[in-house]
């Protein structure tokens, strides 16, 4: 694995910094899960000898030639805990790009190549790839209460408005990639997983037009190419498919109620998914199946709220 990354930093007050970087990497010889003496697309019954060597059959191989590459733009903004503030933004532009994501995959990507007699329509975006991600997260005190700049007295001021924190955290990101399998049935392949034919048509939707039942579009693959044999590797190509992103805003309050300097209760108040925003899961990427395109299900449960006291004595 080869790494590198200059970036630069300058201070814009006493308190706040901003920072610029550019990370790249690149790898090799990774490992990979490939068959070989891969069985190919056939509607022999003994599909053993469509085999280059049928006397053996098909071995595992998890060093196959894997190549990686990744390259990101990434800022990075701080106020430091200032005024009864602080801020810490982060933003990232980046692509990641490889042959395979792993020997134990994640979020639908293939365990095995379509066509291990050609590796290259595996060549494509990560399964982990995300084009943009923005998090921020900040807190701010109150400023009323005893020791702070209003009311810094005790009693009734103090027991109501004296010792809040309101804090936030606020992620945008985009989905991730998915790749497109041929419906039920022998339709191409039969010795991995199968790719559809690929229309020429994008399958981006518009984001005015993604809805959950059809998110992307479905016109872009066929299970079989008009004039080509039924049984045939497909040409459509790994993740080509943008899943659903993130939006996501997680909120506390949190209140001090200080008895003596060691002795204080605390009142904690916690909002996950404030907004009640879905986050989706994948769309089904079955052709010919009643789930092709749609959404049925979510990441992460709806809005959860918990409260908590903690006493310190």
């Amino acid at each position: 694995m080869n790494q590198w990354s200059f970036g630069l930093q300058r201070e814009l007050t006493q308190d706040m910094s901003i920072e610029a970087n550019y990370f790249g990497s690149s790898g090799v010889k990774l490992r990979r899960l490939t068959t070989y003496n891969q069985t190919r697309p056939s509607p022999a019954a003994n599909t053993n000898l469509t085999r280059a060597f049928p006397q053996f059959g098909g071995m595992q191989n998890m060093n196959a030639p894997s190549h990686s590459t990744y390259h990101a733009l990434q800022l990075r903004l701080q106020q430091r805990f200032a005024h009864g503030f602080t801020l810490l933004g982060s933003y990232a532009y980046g692509k990641s790009i490889d042959n395979g994501s792993g020997i134990r995959t994640t979020d639908g990507d293939s365990l095995t190549p379509s066509n291990d007699y050609n590796l290259q329509l595996e060549r494509g975006l990560s399964a982990f790839d995300f084009r943009q991600r923005l998090t921020t997260s900040w807190l701010y005190e109150l400023p009323f209460g005893k020791g702070q700049r209003f009311m810094n007295t005790g009693g009734v001021a103090n027991a109501i408005l004296g010792g809040w924190q309101f804090c936030g955290i606020l992620t945008l990101q985009d989905g991730f990639p998915i790749t497109a399998v041929c419906g039920p049935g022998l339709i191409q392949n039969g010795g991995g997983v199968c790719y559809p034919n690929a229309t020429g048509i994008s399958p981006k939707l518009k984001r005015s037009e993604q809805k959950r039942e059809r998110f992307f579009n479905t016109d872009a693959f066929v299970d079989l190419a008009p004039g080509r044999p039924q049984f045939v590797f497909g040409n459509a190509a790994r993740n080509t498919i943008i899943g659903p992103g993130i939006i996501s805003f997680d909120a506390s309050a949190n209140k001090k109620i200080a008895f003596s300097e060691s002795r204080y209760l605390e009142f904690r108040t916690e909002f996950f998914n404030l907004p009640n925003h879905p986050i989706f899961s994948q769309p089904g990427r079955d052709l010919r199946t009643t789930n092709y395109g749609v959404i049925t299900s979510t990441k992460i449960d709806s809005r959860q709220i918990q409260f908590g006291l903690r006493l310190v004595f």
